[in-house]
């Protein structure tokens, strides 16, 4: 039976047990859940732009630490095994040479100094890479996201190499709008729906809505 124990961020202990849902959805043909919804927080983007730090580098790293923080986001699958996340590596798309798509892949760290290094460094990798940077997944242990900042998009569909594996959870990140001192984008979450249901998404959005506002009296940390 697929039953989890995973930590919370407050440090208390709950046993996840999915296996019903795992059933359910595995005789799906589709069995992803995709929401998209519009996140909204104090402005974080202007003093990260004063402090020299890319915007999408603090949404990414918030987007690693909101996934850690929630217990069911941290869920996998590999051939019907549950598995929790404990290092989590983040992968996100880049436009590369010819405005081509390419991938970045970095481990996500809490200390954001560290992955703002390692973020800023790939990144120049991957933009400057001929071929496609494509990583082995020989793990669960990933997320992935992607940044549209041309667009307020309301919904989107990742592609998934075969209907059955998209445990993965996939993060898209739209166009920023600013009013008022505050910042809002769209964002969607598509993950498998026997992992994760409607609120888990809502629970991750929330605290990437939480974690960006606490970004913004210190985007250095």
């Amino acid at each position: 039976m697929p039953r989890i124990g995973s930590g919370t961020r407050h440090g208390s202990t709950e046993l996840i047990d999915r296996s019903r849902q795992i059933a359910l959805f595995d005789r799906y043909d589709q069995p992803a859940v995709n929401i998209a919804a519009v996140a909204d927080c104090p402005d974080f983007v202007t003093p990260a732009k004063q402090a020299g730090i890319p915007p999408f580098a603090r949404v990414l790293h918030a987007i690693g630490r909101a996934s850690m923080d929630i217990p069911h986001m941290r869920l996998r699958l590999l051939e019907k095994r549950v598995s929790e996340v404990k290092n989590l590596t983040m992968s996100y798309t880049v436009i590369g040479r010819d405005q081509n798509l390419n991938f970045s892949t970095i481990p996500y760290t809490p200390d954001f100094q560290a992955f703002l290094a390692a973020y800023l460094a790939d990144r120049e990798i991957a933009r400057n890479a001929v071929d496609l940077r494509l990583t082995p997944l020989t793990s669960r242990d990933y997320i992935f996201t992607t940044c549209l900042p041309w667009l307020r998009f309301t919904s989107i569909q990742h592609p998934m190499a075969r209907f059955g594996d998209c445990s993965i959870p996939n993060v898209a990140i739209g166009k920023f709008g600013h009013s008022n001192g505050r910042v809002d984008f769209p964002v969607a979450v598509q993950a498998h729906h026997g992992l994760i249901d409607g609120l888990h998404i809502a629970q991750f959005i929330a605290r990437l809505e939480e974690v960006l506002a606490e970004a913004v009296n210190d985007p250095t940390r």
